[in-house]
């Protein structure tokens, strides 16, 4: 994966379809409740794939809400019996594929 720039956006600020093409601005908040949020970087997906798209993002996100609630009841069923590992955050995983 070098190389690649690498954007981060905790959510999306603008979607924007012209000529076959989404433009889906993302952004950060600015650190301030009050302030307007700040665009980070610009994905471009052709329409053509946005179904494609949308179907794996779902996914995902039902891959995440999944490892969560397993996560949060392994953390249950381990509170009562062993103290908490200080060095990891809970519910926190990685995966790839």
């Amino acid at each position: 994966m070098t190389g690649l720039t690498t954007i981060f956006g905790d959510g999306i600020l603008d979607v924007h379809v012209a000529n076959g093409v989404a433009r889906i601005t993302v952004g950060t908040a600015a650190g301030q409740q009050d302030q307007k949020p700040v665009a980070t970087g610009m994905l471009l997906i052709p329409v053509m794939q946005l179904p494609n798209f949308a179907r794996i993002m779902g996914e995902v996100t039902r891959q995440v809400e999944q490892r969560a609630k397993e996560a949060a009841a392994q953390a249950q069923a381990k509170a009562p019996t062993q103290a908490p590992e200080v060095d990891q955050v809970a519910g926190a995983f990685r995966f790839n594929g």
